[in-house]
């Protein structure tokens, strides 16, 4: 079936960042667990709970357009998912496993902003108002966890994780 419409696009791409956030949930625990310091953990922990929100907030919003949530494959988070896969079969430290956790991270964030930012436009024009407002919510959300990842990598001390190696 070809997609035609920017409606047709917008629950395409909507049922992507479902499948992303869905996806998401167990790696964020995963990360949270491997890690040592509480400060990680923490962020990890914390938007793991978040992401738990954005999924009840899409759920909502295709509720409304009369659609049902749908798993499927979203191939950005899956193939940082096999980074990750990859990365750890090459046994790591565990602080290398952290630091990688943070940069993955910051990766993932920058995905799912970019998904945000083009999930609300098309609710704009689509005149959604009520869908513009649970997606900018987990803009926010997004961005807020892609600052702290950030800020804890420009504390992280590399030395002490390249000595520890």
């Amino acid at each position: 079936m070809a997609m035609r419409s920017i409606q047709e696009l917008f629950e395409h791409e909507l049922t992507d960042i479902y499948s992303a956030e869905q996806s998401l949930l167990d790696a964020l625990e995963q990360m949270a667990e491997q890690s040592s310091d509480r400060e990680i953990e923490k962020a990890f922990t914390q938007h793991r709970r978040e992401t738990q929100g954005q999924i009840k907030r899409i759920e909502k919003i295709m509720k409304s357009i009369g659609r049902r949530p749908e798993t499927k494959s979203c191939p950005g988070i899956e193939g940082l998912i096999k980074e990750k896969k990859a990365f750890m079969r090459e046994r790591p430290s565990a602080e290398l496993v952290e630091f990688f956790n943070v940069g993955a991270g910051q990766k993932v964030e920058r995905y799912e902003i970019t998904a945000y930012e083009s999930l609300i436009d098309m609710a704009d024009k689509l005149g959604m108002m009520d869908a513009v407002e649970l997606l900018e919510q987990s803009l926010h959300e997004e961005e807020t966890a892609l600052n702290t990842l950030k800020t804890i990598a420009s504390e992280f001390d590399v030395e002490e994780a390249t000595i520890a190696s």
